[in-house]
């Protein structure tokens, strides 16, 4: 379990959305109303509309440190009311989580129910521990867009972009690198040790992000490439791909913790 949060930690750190089409442009202003020219203006559009719609069903996939996984749920993005939803399949488990009132819930196999949660179905994650803190900012970043966007404002500056179709939708497409130096916390917060940041410096210098947003400039993808961010800090010499995919944006999300007489404390495997 231990690994699964600090994988889905470091998938969260820089986010992308993936595309294609034409009408390129490198880090200028864009003649094309429909293309921005550079992050401040792609994400000052792009929050407007998530922060008015607040809720969106989405899927993920990833692959990190030789870990798989894959999931679906619905989330809603609002402060101090978040809450998401998602079934989830990590290697060869499937899980349920559920995070509401700052609190993360997973419903574990039953195999592992006896050792993990006095065998009950749901364990609880402490949200003052340092476990339940670093799930809870891993699942921020990873599943709330608002999250990378303020990365991307803060720290992207974009490449190239053009029209494109994704799903079969009308998008534009972004390519957008990632100051390593300036996210260099948040990463610290949700998956990398200081150490490991340490040992990124003068190896890795920017993270390659991609983005697509639809014709109201919301969020239908995000697709990031930590492949060099993971080599350098001694994660393996595999791909660590992560992708997000969003829909139905303003669609109502009620998400409620499991009934108090199924659900124990997370005891992890000492």
């Amino acid at each position: 379990m231990k690994k699964t949060a600090l994988a889905t930690g470091a998938a969260a750190l820089v986010i992308s959305l993936s595309g294609c089409g034409a009408h390129a442009i490198n880090g200028t202003a864009s003649t094309d109303p429909q293309l921005f020219g550079n992050a401040q203006e792609l994400v000052r559009a792009a929050t407007n509309g998530t922060e008015k719609a607040k809720s969106a069903k989405f899927s993920m996939e990833s692959s990190i440190a030789g870990l798989d996984m894959n999931g679906q749920g619905a989330g809603r993005f609002d402060g101090e009311n978040t809450a998401m939803r998602m079934t989830m399949h990590v290697a060869t488990v499937d899980e349920e989580i559920r995070y509401v009132d700052k609190t993360m819930y997973i419903q574990l196999p039953e195999q592992t129910r006896a050792r993990m949660t006095g065998g009950k179905p749901w364990g609880k994650v402490d949200p003052d521990s340092a476990l339940g803190k670093e799930m809870g900012a891993a699942q921020a970043q990873q599943n709330d867009p608002s999250q990378t966007l303020q990365q991307i404002q803060e720290a992207g500056t974009i490449k190239r972009s053009e029209e494109t179709t994704l799903d079969g939708q009308q998008a534009t497409h972004y390519w957008i690198d990632m100051d390593l130096a300036k996210v260099a916390d948040k990463l610290a917060e949700g998956s990398l040790s200081q150490a490991a940041i340490a040992q990124l410096k003068g190896k890795v210098s920017t993270i390659p992000v991609e983005v697509w947003l639809d014709k109201d400039q919301l969020p239908m993808q995000f697709t990031e490439n930590l492949t060099e961010v993971m080599k350098a800090a001694g994660g393996g010499t595999g791909p660590a791909t992560l992708t997000m995919k969003y829909s139905d944006w303003g669609t109502p999300v009620d998400v409620q913790a499991p009934p108090a007489d199924q659900v124990g404390e997370l005891k992890l495997p000492g």
